[in-house]
């Protein structure tokens, strides 16, 4: 059969018996070797298809701008002297540049090849993990100075966490102790509580909480925080909270994160980078309801304080009419006082000059007298009515007061059974369409549409298979 390259059929670990012919216009020639160039392209495609883990310990970094060469050597003191060279290129090298240290123990992920130009076997590598407790000790250390140099721990460039925290994205697996510790200690306050399950530990654990974070950004950026936990471990459990990717996540996350991995004594890189950090989940879950329990704290007290503010207003109300009526009572007396000492006095000139004048007088002031009685009987009955009407405003407003007392209770009672996690608890549930709008009636989706149903505990994603009208 005519071929149009002589190295299409080429196996190199399986040759045929059979010569390769290369077809020309002119003539054709019997052809039974490769170039080397031939030779080292086949080889290494045949070796690109060998996805590699190799585990040892790195020496020899030689880094460039935007790549580096190291050897990889054997980290078992018990096994055969071995070496292989290794490569890894700019897609990979700006986020390993901080594991490339002499003497770290490490597990290489890439593909072998031989590089053409100096017939060498290399790795090509893609990806690098530390491995034991040692190389996980240095490469946090190596990792934490990085992104410190790069700003991810700065203060100032933490988002603030919300006064009043009501929307949460749950970022943890959905078994443990972890999830168990966080809902007891949450408290029940009507909190919107969205989880996605995730790896929090293993090979896609890095991937899943990177998911998630970039999930609740792009989907729901009305939440008001983003909560990532987990329980305790050894370091290389928590290799996944040390991830610069994670990292990055975290960092570039609008939601502000906060972080509860581990125990007291466990500190990892998302920690640092994260908007607030706390020891472990039960801690997070005491500080959300802390915040709620000083906002209803904060609440009773300005209901106490206007309560004593009416009362105080009340009592000044109460006081400016009490003297309002002495000066009344003090004004009436002062004007008879001095009109009475007026009229005597005439009377007694008169009464000397003319004593019909002087007994019309006395008939005069006996009348002015009774008059001035009747006068003084009106001002207590004015101020018997004034002190009734005090009586009636102050109990006016007590009698408010308590109705905004009872109002602002049957309120509270209101808004308890209006929870909707109340009404979900009783096993009803909601139902939310691709765009996360609630569903109502069934002419709002047709068949194989997406819905979602959520539950007082969790939620179900469904395919409709029918709809009907009533």
């Amino acid at each position: 059969m005519d071929k149009e390259n002589p190295i299409d059929d080429w196996n190199l670990f399986s040759q045929k018996n059979e010569e390769i012919l290369e077809s020309s216009e002119i003539s054709e020639v019997k052809k039974d070797y490769l170039t080397v160039t031939e030779f080292l392209d086949l080889v290494n495609l045949e070796l690109a298809r060998i996805s590699c883990r190799v585990l040892g310990e790195i020496s020899d970094v030689n880094p460039r701008d935007r790549y580096c060469f190291f050897v990889l050597k054997e980290s078992n003191p018990d096994a055969e002297s071995a070496v292989v060279e290794c490569f890894i290129g700019w897609r990979s090298f700006d986020t390993y540049r901080h594991l490339l240290q002499d003497g770290m123990q490490v597990v290489v992920s890439g593909y072998p090849g031989i590089y053409k130009k100096s017939g060498r076997f290399r790795i090509e590598v893609t990806k690098i993990e530390p491995f034991g407790e040692g190389a996980l000790k240095q490469a946090f250390e190596a990792l934490k100075k990085k992104l410190e140099e790069k700003g991810y721990f700065a203060p100032e460039r933490k988002k603030p966490i919300p006064g009043i925290i009501q929307r949460i994205g749950l970022i943890t697996s959905p078994a443990g102790a972890a999830i168990k510790d966080f809902m007891k200690n949450l408290g029940h306050f009507g909190f919107e509580i969205y989880h996605i399950a995730v790896f929090v530990e293993g090979d896609y654990a890095v991937d899943s909480i990177i998911s998630a974070i970039k999930y609740f950004n792009r989907n729901m950026p009305e939440l008001d925080v983003l909560v990532l936990i987990r329980g305790g471990g050894s370091l290389e459990s928590l290799k996944a909270f040390n991830d610069e990717e994670v990292a990055n996540a975290i960092f570039d996350s609008k939601l502000p994160v906060i972080t509860g991995i581990g125990h007291e004594r466990d500190i990892t890189i998302a920690d640092l980078v994260a908007d607030k950090s706390l020891s472990t989940p039960t801690a997070v879950a005491a500080f959300i309801r802390t915040q709620r329990e000083q906002l209803i704290q904060k609440l009773q007290m300005i209901q106490e304080q206007l309560l004593t503010l009416t009362d105080s207003i009340i009592e000044d109300i109460k006081t400016t009419i009490e003297l309002l009526i002495q000066d009344i009572f003090t004004g009436f007396n002062n004007i008879i006082q001095r009109y009475s000492f007026s009229i005597r006095h005439c009377a007694e000139k008169m009464h000397s000059c003319l004593k019909a004048v002087f007994d019309s007088f006395k008939a005069i002031e006996r009348k002015f007298v009774r008059k001035l009685s009747e006068s003084h009987l009106s001002i207590k009955r004015i101020e018997n009515h004034i002190s009734n009407l005090s009586n009636q405003i102050v109990n006016t407003f007590g009698s408010e007061i308590e109705s905004v007392k009872k109002k602002i209770e049957i309120a509270q009672a209101k808004l308890v059974s209006l929870n909707p996690e109340s009404i979900l608890s009783k096993g009803y549930s909601i139902v939310y369409d691709e765009k996360n709008r609630v569903i109502k009636y069934s002419q709002q989706v047709k068949e194989k549409d997406t819905i979602k149903i959520r539950l007082y505990r969790g939620k179900i994603i469904s395919i409709v298979k029918e709809t009907q009208d009533s």
